[in-house]
């Protein structure tokens, strides 16, 4: 006797479905049952720490994007809305750079 594969995973799908569950438990999106569309325990090494890991691996290893921030940093620094967000950070106890 043999079994096809995909039968198999549809009644266990069923059979799920069938269980008694809760009232009080929400649904996702209205769907009874949420199966992940790829594997979940893989991570893309381009995006990590969200969008902005990538600019901040490139501010690690680039030496003329260092030169950059630190140009932007200084010149920050010295306009008005620098010298007051300076100003609140020494306020609430950090260290102006």
């Amino acid at each position: 006797m043999s079994f096809d594969r995909a039968v198999i995973q549809q009644g266990n799908i069923t059979k799920k479905e069938a269980e008694e569950t809760p009232n009080a438990f929400a649904k996702n999106g209205g769907a009874a049952l949420v199966q992940p569309t790829g594997q979940l325990d893989k991570t893309s090494g381009s995006r990590m720490a969200g969008p902005g890991g990538a600019f901040a691996m490139q501010l690690m290893q680039d030496p003329n994007m260092q030169q950059r921030v630190a140009n932007w940093n200084s010149r920050f620094i010295q306009s008005n809305q620098g010298m007051q967000f300076n100003q609140a950070k020494m306020m609430m106890g950090g260290q102006a750079k």
